[in-house]
């Protein structure tokens, strides 16, 4: 239940007081998603992706200006990976450098993902995440942000095909 406490306390919305400016990221079978980020530290991508995706991603993605930004696709600093359906919405978004700005509506559940503990739960709206520490840098944070409907034993299973160690 530590971690459950931990991630509590670090999903709350921090105020945002640094000057922005754009960046577009290019990704390999996802949208290119333009979002605003710190000029003082942008976490690189990271270099792991998820092995599962959702059923519900498209083969084809979206370009990134039909695709809608919400306050887990705009933290300022992160660098993020998003999936969309056939109809350009979300499914799935991969954050790094924050946790979910949000907190859990119900008690998160403790799963394994490449071998740290992570919290997988639901937030507001039908929205569930799974988010975990692999370091004290802000860079060393990560979440994936699931968008309804959801099935928990796919997120599960998004989560778990992470692999390799930190």
């Amino acid at each position: 239940m530590a971690i459950a406490a931990v991630l509590v306390a670090a999903c709350s919305p921090e105020p945002a007081t640094t000057t922005t400016v754009p960046t577009t990221t290019t990704l390999p079978t996802t949208a290119v998603i333009t979002t605003t980020t710190s000029v003082l530290d942008v976490c690189d991508p990271p270099d792991f992706l998820p092995t599962v995706l959702p059923t519900r991603v498209a083969a084809d993605q979206p370009e990134s200006r039909d695709v809608l930004l919400d306050q887990f696709t705009t933290i300022p600093g992160t660098t993020i990976r998003l999936w969309a359906g056939p109809s350009g919405s979300p499914v799935m978004v991969m954050v790094r450098g924050a946790l979910p700005p949000e907190r859990w509506t119900a008690t998160p559940e403790r799963i394994s993902v490449r071998g740290v503990d992570a919290a997988l739960g639901p937030l507001q709206d039908g929205v569930w995440a799974v988010a975990w520490f692999e370091g004290p840098d802000v860079c060393d944070e990560y979440s994936f942000i699931f968008y309804p409907p959801v099935d928990p034993a796919e997120i599960r299973a998004v989560a778990e095909s992470v692999t390799g160690k930190k």
